[in-house]
């Protein structure tokens, strides 16, 4: 049985596909993808009035590899430094191969 891990983050708009274009090649990550949302409550800039736009980011990775990629990411968008949204690791998703 293999395990994946899904990280996902809601990211400051503009950076989607920064991340896919840095974590792509990683031969841990199984998928990565990102899609246009918005937040009113993320980011200090309120674009549309009480909102403002963001990506919604999906990575799925082999679960071994996935404190080490989610800690990569975490540097690559500057979250200790920045306002550039949150990311966060959901439970092992298991797979079985017959």
């Amino acid at each position: 049985m293999t395990n994946f891990i899904e990280i996902g983050g809601l990211i400051k708009k503009g950076l989607g596909h920064s991340v896919v274009e840095r974590f792509s090649k990683n031969i841990d990550v199984i998928s990565i993808g990102y899609a246009n949302g918005r937040s009113s409550d993320l980011f200090d800039i309120q674009q549309f009035g009480s909102a403002s736009e963001a990506e919604i980011l999906t990575i799925i990775v082999k679960g071994r590899k996935s404190n080490a990629i989610f800690d990569e990411l975490y540097k690559f968008l500057k979250l200790s430094s920045e306002n550039n949204g949150v990311i966060y690791k959901y439970d092992p998703i298991a797979k079985i191969k017959m």
